[in-house]
């Protein structure tokens, strides 16, 4: 959820707004169903209405990353077999982007003089390269941080977010319009020029930061697996809301990103040095976080959700160890990494794999247990997570009575307030 943490008596943006909340791969959806929708309703004959976004999220959470990703998706979505059958004829869609608070009102449209034939003077709008001009192309135009522009490019954008257009220059009908923003609270310098009908007229989203939507995109894009690791195991420290508060570095989906490079970058050439890693890494997350992620990559004391799927018995002395301590947090935060894993490495398994599986099920206390099943019940049941998760459930349910009479059964129990 997003970190709302105002002074007291104060809204969040996102409260003063009275916004849905919604992850980062939920927004990405929610656009392009929306752009698919509009297409096949025009083919259709009904002349619906574009509908402008805004959206609303921390720094880092992958906001303006998305858009590059829609444009790539829906060229093959929506053009795919048109492109195929037409290899002369490639259609696609187009990304503009450009980032409000470096740029001025006059960067987009400027008058200039031209010459009539009796020798007086009229005046002709002249209108940059950020102008999608070409007949019958798509693309989306993306106005980065829109309420860091200054006033008057803000009212120039208003009617671009409103009506598509510059002045008189109308742009091409298959281009959509997004903006995106931080949150106007105390960690942002905003610069908001608002009013009810520039309210009315876009669709407002918050953007949570959301470690499952992260870690798919780290996987499909392959970023180092120390990362995705770290992340997996601990799905609290992918943004540092605390450190940005302070006005220090703080991690974030972004910074993840970049740490990626750098680790493939040292380990293709010449191997990881560690001493150069803390150093980049700290410019990155800064020196708590890297610490942190240096004892996890280093050392490996956290316990690996990987090591209890694939080889339970090196890490079993370590949990009985925080059983032993009564630990909760601890073992709370493992069982949400050993989900978080599954979910989206979504590692094959076999007997060895589930035998693992199961005896770490079967330690655990019964309120940290039930985060495996409420786990399951959170996701989409018609998506991958959820498939892929009930899968495992039901070849424990079928491999092993103990799963059923040790786990479900004392889980069930205690949901009609019986003890285990």
């Amino acid at each position: 959820m997003p970190d709302n943490d105002t002074r007291e008596g104060e809204l969040s943006y996102q409260e003063r707004l009275n916004i849905s909340v919604v992850s980062i791969g939920k927004t990405k959806q929610l656009l392009k169903d929306d752009i698919k929708d509009t297409l096949a309703a025009w083919h259709s004959g009904r002349n619906v209405d574009k509908q402008c976004y805004h959206i609303i999220g921390p720094a880092g959470v992958g906001k303006t990353q998305i858009c590059d990703q829609i444009v790539e998706e829906l060229t093959e979505e929506v053009f795919g077999s048109h492109n195929k059958k037409n290899p002369d004829d490639q259609k696609k869609f187009e990304i503009i982007m450009i980032k409000s608070p470096v740029l001025s009102r006059d960067d987009f449209i400027i008058p200039f003089p031209v010459e009539q034939g009796d020798k007086t003077m009229d005046f002709k709008m002249l209108y940059s390269d950020w102008v999608p001009k070409e007949v019958g192309s798509y693309g989306i135009f993306v106005i980065d941080e829109f309420s860091r522009g200054d006033h008057q490019l803000q009212q120039l954008l208003w009617q671009v977010q409103n009506e598509y257009a510059v002045h008189t220059f109308q742009f091409p009908k298959g281009w959509f319009v997004v903006s995106t923003d931080n949150p106007d609270d105390s960690e942002y310098s905003m610069d908001n020029l608002e009013d009810a009908a520039g309210l009315r007229r876009q669709l407002h989203l918050f953007v949570e930061v959301n470690a499952q939507d992260f870690l798919d995109y780290a996987i499909k894009q392959d970023f180092h697996p120390y990362v995705i690791e770290f992340i997996q195991t601990h799905p609290e420290y992918l943004y540092d809301f605390q450190s940005q508060k302070i006005g220090a570095v703080y991690a974030n989906p972004a910074s993840y990103e970049k740490l990626s490079d750098h680790l493939w970058k040292m380990q293709l050439r010449r191997g990881l040095d560690f001493d150069e890693i803390e150093i980049k890494a700290s410019g990155l997350l800064n020196t708590n976080m890297t610490r942190l992620f240096l004892e996890f990559a280093r050392d490996q004391k956290d316990i690996n959700p990987k090591d209890i799927f694939q080889k339970f018995k090196t890490v079993k002395p370590r949990v009985e160890q925080l059983l032993k301590n009564k630990d909760a947090s601890k073992l709370g935060e493992i069982m949400v990494g050993f989900c978080t894993y599954l979910s989206t490495s979504m590692p094959e398994f076999h007997d060895t794999e589930l035998k693992n599986t199961l005896d770490f099920l079967l330690m655990m206390p019964i309120d940290t247990a039930a985060l495996f099943i409420s786990a399951i019940d959170g996701f989409d049941r018609t998506g991958p997570k959820f498939k892929y998760m009930t899968k495992i459930h039901l070849a424990l349910m079928d491999r092993s009575p103990r799963y059923k009479s040790e786990f479900i059964d004392p889980l069930d129990a205690a949901g009609e307030g019986k003890s285990r």
